[in-house]
């Protein structure tokens, strides 16, 4: 279940998603000042205060801001939706990562290997 969803100034975005399968924060958010929006998963199964990064999501530079917040909506939905029905955190983003990277949008990279 998608618990929260949260627009903040200069761009940026961040949802909590908690599922029978796990727990995980998204932020889209831009890198620093002149750079263009990323996304990060965070794994908060423990709790927010042990929360550890997971994943990395680069956009390709082709995508507006605005495109990049419309698919932090969609990214969110997907991880819902394959958490909700059984899937692991590194299998959902391994899938949506293929997705991605074959459409074009961008690449994922995983934080520690699985």
């Amino acid at each position: 279940m998608i618990t929260s969803n949260t627009c903040y100034q200069f761009g940026g975005k961040v949802a909590t998603v908690e599922t029978p399968s796990f727990k995980c924060m998204i932020s889209t958010a831009k890198e620093g000042i002149f750079k263009k929006q990323s996304v990060v998963f965070l794994d908060i199964n423990m709790g927010m205060a042990n929360r550890r990064p997971v994943a990395k999501l680069l956009y390709n530079d082709i995508l507006t801001k605005e495109q990049r917040l419309q698919l932090h909506d969609i990214i969110v939905g997907v991880i819902d939706e394959s958490g909700m029905n059984g899937l692991s955190l590194y299998d959902t983003l391994r899938d949506l990562f293929q997705g991605l990277r074959k459409e074009g949008i961008g690449n994922g990279f995983f934080s520690d290997t699985h």
